[in-house]
């Protein structure tokens, strides 16, 4: 019920509500104001905001969201806050009425001394929270239930809002009175050459903290006299958080060559038109698709509409910042998951308030509450980091449709590589398709050579660093040019094995082997976090020859370092990107030539634009064709060209190494040429021969339990209530079979896939099954 004094509610608020024993969040997303039988309904407690967070577009897209995706409407909506909750609940204890007509003393007599304790610590404190009470008295659950029970103690649901505070700060500005301000004479003769300069600064930036005088040289003395004279005043201000405040705007000019203009006047041309339409930009790597994405964003802005910018990785996110905040300054906003939540939430009002209209962010950047969007932009379409892998297992490109659809907004997807189904729909008229063939200012692409370590390994060459990758190194550093190494893989080595007795060493919570990590001689579980010493000895059969198999980015460093002694090496991956902007340091200092050397896992391979690398390798390209995925090709492919086109970039031509034990297979082939159509051609016949994406819709199920068996009889059950509605043929349903990674976290995990042609109808079906299977993961495409 909606009572009078939140008469003002109506679609879109969050609201706190009574909900057992608890007050949680909730979302409006009806109102009906017709008499109905209230008896059996409580009342909203409070709003959270006071206006409604959620506008018409959110809703629509939420509810677009759980359809497509099976999810619940909540979860939907849930990915338009920043956070997991607004609120967050808690018990609050108190001395009960009924306690005052009984006696402590008996009623205590036989109780243990701790429940004494805890009643008069309540009584005491008047009211407490269970969090506070269960500090000072650890086992204070059982005391608590007993006396509750027996009317001496009262518990009630209460809340609190989360989320960061404003960041509000005492600072200095030109008082109203003295603007404009001009250094006069007699201003002149009244304060010191120090004061007269730090007014001037003061003018130019408006508001300067209080803490930050000393680096003006000037004390709060001075700004006392200055400001009794009415020249300044103090004041507190909200600030706002930013990481990235330090890239200024700073105008660059920059002459589009054909293809760019091209591609801008058609994107420009639907935005003049304020219709929804989508674009393919297909342009090899170098040849200026960012600058497209800047001019197409500019269009949109002059004509007071926002725009949202989305990267793949956040490792991707300083350079394209960097670049947008030199054309359009403080109008640039960023949003993912490394800022402090303070940095959150001071982005999320910007954009409410419509004071920041470019958003450039991760994923999660495509739910910004920008108003009168106009534009999005998906750099890197193809990147599998585009998918969400929690519920709502959402991928971003679809999200985009929909939100620019409700717009009438463009949507802009620039690769090298596009995705094999975003190409497929370009090439059927769905998205409107727009080529850039060449380089920047005629910059040719790497010479590539593929190493057969196959033949390597006959010549009794066991290092990884194949003997031309060696060679191009020490050519490419007698130069004084730079190098990139990928490895598709961090850490040391991939597993621990004895050689005596084959036991490897697996993790205890999950079913996959633990990972050498050199640094701290550790071995550790990459899905659950577990670790542990690196054992001396085997632990089946205790002998000595316990042995680290397989080469992680660690393990290369050290080779890099034997074979080209004194070179300076940047080792970028999870580990050592691990903390706020470790990959914008290793990259701006790997630009500024502080090394010679960059090694890293995929996110080397892809954005920056380092003039002077001019040779780039690439060690065990194959890798992930032995993953169970049937994207793998297609990520080789992509991984590949991404590479390659690291090198060359400046006037200094760029040559690729790849090494790799399948030199035959056509993603290998096609990556290495940067031939997307010979792989986009291949890959097609085999996905339409497979019944594979784009010419079906996969629909994954994981049922987990903490018991092997009972996960599969759960399986079981659910597969013959899906063959039930008689909706799906027997090669649309296949499994139940054990996931990949059986066990993760001590949670056992069975799949299920639908694989068909008639998606729309099988999820009408679907919804009512789930609705009797509600903690079964569900992963549409």
């Amino acid at each position: 019920i909606i009572p009078e004094n939140l008469s003002y509610i109506t679609l879109g608020f969050r609201v706190v509500v009574p909900f057992g024993g608890r007050k949680v969040e909730g979302f409006v997303i009806d109102v009906h104001s017709e008499e109905i039988e209230t008896d059996n309904l409580k009342a909203i407690i409070e709003t959270v905001d006071d206006v409604p967070w959620f506008d018409e577009h959110m809703l629509l897209t939420s509810r677009w969201i759980s359809n497509y995706y099976l999810s619940s409407m909540a979860e939907a909506m849930r990915l338009f806050i920043p956070g997991k909750t607004s609120i967050k609940s808690s018990k609050v204890y108190s001395v009960d009425d009924n306690a005052a007509k009984i006696d402590p003393k008996e009623f205590f007599a036989d109780k243990p001394q701790e429940y004494v304790k805890i009643y008069e610590y309540i009584k005491e404190q008047g009211t407490s929270e269970l969090t506070a009470i269960e500090r000072k008295f650890p086992e204070a659950a059982k005391a608590l239930n007993y006396l509750v029970s027996k009317h001496m103690l009262t518990v009630n649901a209460a809340f609190t809002r989360t989320g960061a505070k404003p960041l509000v700060r005492m600072g200095v500005k030109i008082a109203e009175d003295s603007r404009p301000f001009q250094l006069s004479q007699e201003l002149k003769e009244v304060f010191k050459p120090i004061q007269l300069c730090f007014l001037q600064e003061l003018a130019k930036q408006e508001f300067i903290l209080l803490s930050d005088l000393p680096k003006y040289g000037i004390t709060r003395a001075q700004i006392k006299k200055m400001q009794q004279s009415g020249v300044v005043a103090v004041e507190k201000r909200q600030l706002t958080r930013d990481s990235y405040a330090h890239l200024a705007k700073c105008e660059v000019e920059r002459v589009l060559t054909s293809e760019q203009l091209s591609a801008l006047g058609k994107i420009t041309e639907v935005l003049e038109k304020r219709q929804y339409a989508s674009f393919l930009l297909h342009g090899i790597t170098g040849s200026g698709k960012t600058e497209v994405y800047i001019e197409a964003v500019a269009k949109a802005r002059a004509s007071g509409r926002t725009a949202i910018v989305l990267v793949p990785e956040i490792a991707l996110t300083g350079q394209i910042v960097g670049r947008f905040r030199r054309r359009f300054g403080g109008d640039v906003t960023v949003l993912h998951s490394r800022l402090s939540a303070g940095e959150r939430q001071d982005a999320w009002q910007k954009m409410r308030e419509g004071s920041a209209g470019i958003v450039i962010g991760a994923r999660s950047a495509i739910f910004s509450p920008v108003p009168e969007l106009g534009l999005i932009v998906i750099d890197e379409e193809h990147e599998f980091t585009y998918k969400q892998e929690e519920t709502p297992r959402y991928h971003t490109r679809e999200i985009a449709f929909t939100r620019a659809r409700l717009a009438s907004a463009a949507v802009v997807m620039g690769s090298a590589t596009p995705s094999l189904e975003t190409y497929y729909t370009a090439s059927a008229g769905k998205h409107i398709l727009l080529t850039m063939l060449n380089r920047i200012e005629a910059a040719c692409l790497p010479t590539v050579h593929i190493v057969d370590m196959r033949e390597e390994l006959k010549k009794k060459k066991r290092s990884v660093i194949s003997q031309p990758l060696q060679k191009l190194l020490l050519e490419t550093l007698s130069k004084g040019e730079q190098a990139v190494i990928l490895l598709n893989r961090r850490e040391y080595a991939t597993f621990v094995m004895c050689r005596e007795c084959g036991c490897v060493i697996k993790c205890r919570h999950c079913s996959t082997a633990l990972v050498y990590h050199s640094t701290d001689s550790s071995i550790r579980c990459h899905y659950c976090g577990y670790t542990q010493k690196a054992p001396e000895t085997c632990p089946n059969c205790k002998s000595f020859y316990i042995r680290f198999f397989g080469t992680g980015t660690q393990k290369v460093e050290e080779e890099l370092a034997a074979l080209l002694p004194g070179t300076r090496i940047a080792r970028m991956d999870q580990d050592t990107t691990s903390r706020k902007f470790a990959s914008d340091r290793i990259l701006q200092d790997f630009a500024a030539g502080e090394q010679d050397i960059l090694l890293g896992t995929q996110m080397v391979a892809k954005g920056h634009d380092v003039p002077n690398v001019t040779a780039v390798g690439i060690i065990t390209a194959d890798s992930i064709l032995n993953l169970p995925d049937f994207r793998a090709a297609e990520r080789v492919f992509a991984l590949l060209t991404q590479a390659s086109g690291r090198a060359g970039r400046g006037h200094k031509p760029g040559k690729f190494i790849v090494q790799t034990y399948n030199p035959e297979h056509y993603a290998i082939k096609a990556g290495a040429d940067q031939d997307y159509h010979a792989f986009y051609t291949a890959e097609l016949n085999n996905g339409r021969e497979l019944l594979y994406p784009p010419f079906s819709n996969i629909i994954k199920f994981v049922i987990q339990a903490e018991d092997e068996r009972a996960a599969w009889h759960k399986a079981e059950e659910f597969a013959r209530e899906i063959r039930r509605t008689g909706k799906f043929s027997p090669e649309e349903l296949i499994g139940p079979f054990a996931s990949a990674i059986v066990k993760i976290k001590d949670i056992y995990r069975v799949n299920i896939l639908i694989k068909t042609v008639k998606v729309a109808e099988i999820k009408c079906a679907l919804k009512d099954i789930l609705k009797k299977y509600n903690d079964i993961i569900v992963d549409v495409d």
